[in-house]
Order: structure tokens, then sequence, then C-alpha cells
């Protein structure tokens, strides 16, 4: 800083004193706007939650830096995931930002059929889910989602991937992506999911927990009638395994950034399934090879699609 100094009294010395008040001004301007740039709100909220929690995530049970809740009420389920990620921003924000990259990322889920992005709109994902493995996705409309760009800065990522209407009468789908960069290269993020219920999403829901879903538990814990920690289960329990599915998608996806189609893909639906089997009582759902099968069909009719 010293010889930036000296450097501004030899120059006083070679041009003109309006010329010289003039380059003063405009360094100090410069100085000034980085001295004082500030975080915004959001991020700084989203540090200051990870500084509350940092501790916890270093002795997380969840066999990495992670922690989950849920929600529910009448007719809202929502599931939250706060964790640190070993990658840098740059390539959070190459993931986060791009509709191709999300679509990939919905069609690793068991139930997700088919997903294309809109040929009209760039940034809508026409998504087909169902909880049938022969179910014929040409009989039953996509759920459209669009894909916001809040903001996407190298100290702060936010964006949601939104849909009115989803299947089983399910409405105002919010899947909200933030985050900000540590040290050391990683990442804190934050996944919320949520949706509104009615009575036929309720009826099947209810139809789900008395049989495929009979046994399974969330990630959480609650307690029981004698006071003793148990895990969470019943509708959280559903929120909560699938508030985990998208985020191990999307942690996927970032370990095979740089493969390219239809590889990339290919390697990410045996990640996906190898990061779900670290959970059995939560995400077993089939066996590798039916998985991987399945996902190769659906992978070649989404490269297919017009």
């Amino acid at each position: 800083m010293e010889n930036f100094y000296v450097s501004l009294t030899h120059l006083a010395q070679l041009i003109p004193l309006p010329v010289y008040h003039l380059l003063c001004s405009f360094t100090i301007c410069i100085f000034c706007s980085a001295a004082f740039a500030l975080p915004s709100p959001e991020a700084s909220e989203l540090s200051g939650h990870y500084l509350k929690i940092e501790e916890n995530l270093l002795h997380s049970p969840l066999l990495r830096p992670l922690q989950i809740n849920s929600q529910s009420n009448a007719d809202h389920l929502s599931g939250e995931i706060y964790a640190v990620v070993e990658f840098e921003m740059t390539k959070i924000n190459s993931i986060a930002g791009s509709s191709e990259r999300w679509c990939e990322v919905m069609l690793l889920l068991s139930n997700c059929q088919a997903c294309v992005v809109s040929a009209n709109n760039r940034d809508a994902l026409l998504v087909s889910m169902s909880s049938s493995k022969t179910a014929d996705i040409d009989s039953t409309p996509p759920t459209e989602f669009k894909l916001i760009v809040q903001s996407i800065k190298d100290d702060y990522l936010d964006i949601v991937l939104t849909a009115n209407e989803g299947p089983l009468s399910t409405r105002n789908i919010n899947l909200n992506l933030r985050a900000i960069p540590l040290s050391n290269g990683r990442s804190f993020v934050h996944l919320h999911y949520a949706y509104d219920t009615q009575w036929l999403g309720r009826m099947a829901m209810q139809t789900y927990l008395q049989t495929a879903g009979r046994g399974k538990t969330g990630f959480s814990k609650t307690k029981d009638a004698n006071g003793e920690p148990t895990p969470i289960s019943g509708v959280r329990g559903v929120i909560e395994r699938n508030t985990m599915r998208y985020f191990l998608g999307f942690e996927c996806a970032l370990s095979l950034k740089s493969l390219a189609e239809p590889e990339r893909f290919r390697s990410m639906s045996q990640c996906w399934y190898e990061q779900v089997e670290k959970y059995p009582l939560q995400l077993h759902e089939m066996q590798r090879t039916e998985y991987l099968d399945m996902k190769s069909l659906e992978y070649g009719r989404h490269r297919n699609s017009p």
C-alpha cells in the first residue's frame, strides 16, 4: 500500500493537476466499493445458520455433514436439508442454473419416468412421474416445472423449481436450492422441498403408508410415548425420503459434471443407487440391476424426445 501512494505522488508530477484529481477520485471509488461490498441479507442469514449448526454437522449420524428436518399439517408437507458439500460455488452454479441438468437429476428418481426441457421455454421442465413401473406416460399429462434463478453469484445461489400442479392433486410444488461458499473449496447448501396436498393425494398417501411404505422411516428423530428418541415416520418420513433423494441426485450431478452424455447419466445412475443404498431402511426400493436397466431405458427415451 505504501508503494501505491508513492506511485500516486510520482504521477502527480507527470500529469496536469485536474487529471490527477480525477484519477484519484476514480481509484478511491474502486477501493471503497471493494472494501464495503457486503453479502446480501439472504446470504448472511444462511451463513449465520451454518455457524449455528456447524457442530451438529460435524457429528451427524447420517454418514455426511448433513441435517434434515420436516414439517406437516393438514394440507402441507415440507422437508429441508442443510449440508456441507465438497464442491465450489462455480460448479454448483453451473448445475443449478441448468434446466437440462435438473432433468437428469429428476430422472434419477425411481418414480420419474421422463423429463424433457420444453421446446417453447428452456426454463420449463416437463416431468412424468408415477408410482407404477408399468404406467403409460403418454396417458398422463406431465408436471410442468419452471426453473427460476433468483440469484446465481459466486457468493450466493438461490434457485427454485416450481410447479402449480402435480400428480395426485398435489399443488404449489417447490424445490428451492440455496448455497454459499465455505473455505477449502467447500459450500454450504440448503435444499427445501414442499407441496400442498388435497383429499385425493392424502388418500393415496395413506394407501402407500399401509402397503409399500409400511415400515419405512425418515431420517430425523422424534420421541415415542415413553420419551425415547425414535425415527420419524408417516407423511413426514415420506417428505424426508424424497428430499434426500433429490439431494443425493444433485450431489451425484456435481461429482460427475465433467463427463459427457450419455456416459454422464449412466454414471449418475450408478452413483445415485450407491448413495441411496447407504440408507436401506429409508431408501431401498429395488435391486441394482433392475434400477439401472429401468433408467437406461428411460434415458434412451429422454434423449430421443423432440
